[in-house]
């Protein structure tokens, strides 16, 4: 059990939730926001979130003894492809029902976000937009090393649950940069449902490939 807390806090500082913390901290501290203020300062601060967190995840796979291979291990065949799109579909669902007539596909957003505050400079807003994506996709990655770790110290069936609580529900942490609290905990309830099912499906599957596509394929619909 103390191995299994000690994981899940250094995981949970160092790897997660407390790189972009600090940094958004450090934002505060030197330019009076929590947030970017335009997307030079944008790319520079989600770099810097990932490199540390890239980092710390490296020296946590060392101490759990685990290859960065593991985290992707599985097969991705058709029955993994229709159960993840499942889960995908029934999240867009729910996502287009929210939006309404305004819904677009989030890639599409999240470039016309970061066009929008690069004043019109297309090429550095796809930077912008890969920053973001590589993001995502170390952060699922990392849930990966979250799930993998937990099995290891406390069984599959909490290897479930720690992805929830610890990824999933913690993004009610948003409040912080000022987000209002009833749309945190409406994100920490929405990305909380998203774990359990991604990793329900993992744990079925014994396929990590599984939440990485579930996960990329969600933020790009």
């Amino acid at each position: 059990m103390r191995k299994l807390v000690l994981f899940a806090l250094a995981w949970f500082v160092f790897v997660m939730w407390g790189p972009p913390l600090a940094v958004g901290a450090i934002s505060k501290i030197l330019l009076g926001s929590w947030k970017s203020q335009n997307t030079f300062q944008y790319i520079i601060r989600t770099w810097a979130i990932t490199l540390v967190g890239v980092i710390a995840l490296a020296f946590i796979l060392r101490w759990l003894d685990v290859d960065v291979k593991t985290l992707l291990m599985g097969k991705f065949g058709r029955k993994e492809f229709f159960l993840a799109t499942g889960v995908v579909l029934l999240f867009l669902s729910v996502e287009i029902a929210y939006f309404g007539g305004s819904y677009s596909p989030q890639l599409l957003r999240a470039f016309h976000y970061h066009l929008s505050r690069a004043q019109g400079n297309v090429p550095l807003a796809m930077i912008a937009t890969l920053t973001e994506y590589f993001y995502y996709l170390f952060e699922i990655v990392a849930v990966n090393a979250l799930y993998i770790g937990t099995i290891k110290f406390a069984g599959e069936a909490n290897g479930v649950l720690a992805p929830v609580v610890f990824w999933g529900f913690a993004h009610v942490l948003n409040v912080i940069t000022g987000m209002p609290p009833v749309q945190t905990l409406l994100l920490g309830v929405y990305m909380a449902m998203l774990a359990l099912l991604t990793y329900s499906l993992a744990r079925k599957t014994e396929s990590l490939k599984v939440p990485i596509f579930t996960w990329l394929v969600s933020m790009v619909l």
